[in-house]
């Protein structure tokens, strides 16, 4: 009997090592991301987090959790250090340990409803966030070693015309004249399309303006200077249609985005 327990203890001896070894390294055994289901939102509705846990280990894998919360999602305004919203806020979770087995190649998705509003209840306002996911597991030492990804997202304001092109604009532009619209295009800088007859009688208002381009066509923005390196990048624009004396059409913008969106 004590000859069966020796050797028992030797197998855990020799073999715990081994397995704990190759797990130890928690960033090179699961690969974790965040993706909002839609980069751009109106602001009010609800926001959508999918959150994807992949097992790129190369053999089974099993997470262990120090209570029934395995993960958190936090989002943030741009520019901000504090936290509007987060997802734990309010929850309560079994204090037990936890874990979860995902084979080679598995892929878990947890999806994150969230309303709009701060912790607070309030509602947020437009413009650009960070949603950051976090993986809460234990490594194999008992001691908790998050993993975090990071998006980014807009809140655009409610009630705006979205779906435009500029196509649009240029085919009728009388019934567009004073209306907001969402654009999205290329920033060509103070160089417009020379067949563009929107463009042809040059910046409508300042020297400062610049051109819009999203493959159907270009047109003057004004109101917003974007930075040089924002040049021939994809940006948003929000703004009213407006007409100068001459007749000529252009944006007044009060919001210039730029459609860069990431996680890590």
């Amino acid at each position: 009997m004590r000859s069966l327990a020796w050797l028992m203890a030797v197998v855990l001896v020799l073999g715990g090592p081994a397995v704990a070894q190759k797990s130890r390294d928690l960033k090179r055994a699961v690969q974790w991301q965040v993706v909002p289901e839609q980069r751009v939102v109106e602001a009010g509705k609800p926001v959508v987090f999918v959150l994807e846990l992949r097992n790129i280990s190369g053999m089974p894998l099993e997470l262990r959790f120090s209570s029934g919360q395995q993960f958190d999602v936090m989002v943030y305004k741009e520019g901000e250090w504090g936290a509007r919203w987060r997802w734990n806020r309010g929850k309560s979770f079994i204090t037990a340990f936890t874990s979860m087995r995902l084979n080679f190649g598995e892929v878990k998705q947890f999806r994150v409803e969230w309303d709009g509003r701060d912790d607070q209840g309030r509602p947020v306002p437009p413009g650009r966030y960070r949603v950051e996911a976090i993986l809460l597991a234990l490594n194999p030492q008992g001691r908790r070693e998050e993993l975090k990804a990071f998006a980014t997202f807009t809140l655009r304001p409610p009630g705006r015309i979205g779906g435009i092109r500029i196509r649009d604009l240029i085919r009728t532009p009388g019934s567009w004249i004073g209306r907001t619209v969402t654009l999205e295009g290329r920033n060509d800088g103070w160089q417009p399309d020379p067949h563009c007859p929107v463009c042809a009688g040059g910046p409508p208002v300042t020297r400062s303006d610049w051109v819009l381009n999203d493959g159907t066509g270009c047109i003057y923005v004004t109101g917003v200077y974007t930075p040089p390196h924002l040049r021939e990048q994809e940006v948003q624009v929000t703004g009213a249609v407006r007409r100068n004396r001459s007749g000529q059409t252009y944006i007044e913008a009060a919001q210039v985005i730029p459609v860069r969106f990431s996680t890590n």
